[in-house]
């Protein structure tokens, strides 16, 4: 059988009206067929893509006879992006959701902010709960004087730092290495025991870094991940040295503007075998929730591919991070986007979002 939609209306007379599809719980069990759509990259054949539950049940030519399907013929299927890069006191998950943003990874926010929204939306959040700083150090006396930044006084400090983060649920620590303006940056024996701790309890630690000696303060440090490029002075030569070291860079390129030298910065990152994840920095510098097509045109700039930038936020990130997601394939979540045309072809597709499924559910 077919669901059967209400009409569009006429002021959007190419969007899908799914209200009626909104309510569905995903574990009542009963399959539903998205049919009609094509993936970018392989553009010949529609598929048909089943979901059951809360995953992918199969991907074929042809929905199963007796399913109930829903048509959007014309459409362009990817899986839901990851946002490595977040912070939600900023937005709301319905607004993440409807921008095509299944997964989110709040970097810093007050205590519970984002703690709170865990397991109460369909939208997927891991957090790193409060940003660790010296004392005085960013962002503790600018926009983090909410709490987000959580100030560390000493190295036994440190530890009991990283141990309150992690007794709030964080899949990740974050540090702040800003020295703009004569801020402080945390010693070499600090930040070593804040990578140590998050270590034993089997997290990552990502780092904010301002200038290229905060790079390298950070290199040394063991810290293995970065959620901006540095601010204010990055070159090609620190970004292959941060590549040599086996960081990660989550390069949040919107927030710089128009900056060449951000653009030749990632792209040595890259030539020197780099790995890259999607992240727009939510909240920042006017980004705004869901996928981010500027964020998306300054990648393609810096020299990946569409498959390449696609996967930074889908594949890739859901690997690095361990998420079951990230490909439209059987057995995995059912985090789903149809997009109103080829985003290979033309990256302002990511922001015709036609319809959005997570883990199962019918979200917009």
């Amino acid at each position: 059988m077919t669901v059967a939609l209400p009409a569009c209306s006429e002021d959007d007379p190419d969007g899908v009206d799914v209200e009626q599809l909104e309510d569905r719980d995903p574990m009542d069990m009963e399959p539903l067929a998205i049919t009609g759509v094509r993936q970018p990259g392989s553009p010949d054949e529609p598929i048909t893509v089943t979901v059951l539950g809360r995953r992918i049940h199969r991907v074929g030519e042809r929905p199963e006879d007796g399913v109930r399907t829903l048509d959007m013929d014309g459409g362009w299927i990817v899986p839901g992006f990851v946002d490595s890069h977040v912070h939600m006191q900023f937005s709301t998950p319905a607004e993440v959701l409807a921008g095509g943003v299944t997964t989110v990874r709040d970097l810093g926010g007050p205590p519970t902010a984002a703690q709170s929204l865990i397991g109460t939306t369909p939208l997927k959040v891991l957090i790193a709960g409060r940003i660790l700083t010296p004392i005085g150090g960013y962002p503790s006396r600018s926009w983090g004087d909410d709490g987000t930044a959580r100030e560390v006084a000493s190295v036994e400090d440190a530890i009991r730092a990283v141990q309150e983060q992690t007794g709030a649920g964080a899949t990740i620590i974050k540090v702040a290495l800003e020295d703009s303006e004569g801020r402080p940056l945390f010693d070499l024996e600090t930040l070593q025991a804040i990578v140590a701790t998050a270590r034993e309890g089997g997290l990552r630690t990502t780092a904010h870094c301002g200038s290229a000696a905060a790079l390298e303060r950070a290199i040394e440090g063991g810290v293995r991940e970065l959620c901006h490029l540095p601010l204010h002075d990055v070159t090609p030569a620190e970004m292959q040295a941060a590549a040599a070291a086996a960081m990660v860079l989550v390069p949040t390129l919107e927030i710089r503007g128009d900056d060449p030298s951000a653009l030749e910065a990632l792209a040595a990152f890259r030539e020197a075998g780099g790995e890259v994840l999607y992240g727009s920095d939510l909240g920042n510098g006017g980004t705004a929730p869901g996928i981010e097509v500027t964020e998306v045109r300054a990648m393609l700039a810096a020299g990946m591919t569409p498959a390449e930038v696609l996967r930074s936020a889908t594949s890739d990130a859901a690997a690095y991070l361990s998420l079951d997601t990230g490909a439209i394939r059987q057995g995995l979540l059912a985090d789903l986007v149809v997009l109103g045309g080829d985003p290979f072809e033309d990256p302002s597709r990511y922001d015709d979002v036609r319809l959005v499924v997570a883990s199962g559910e019918v979200v917009g």
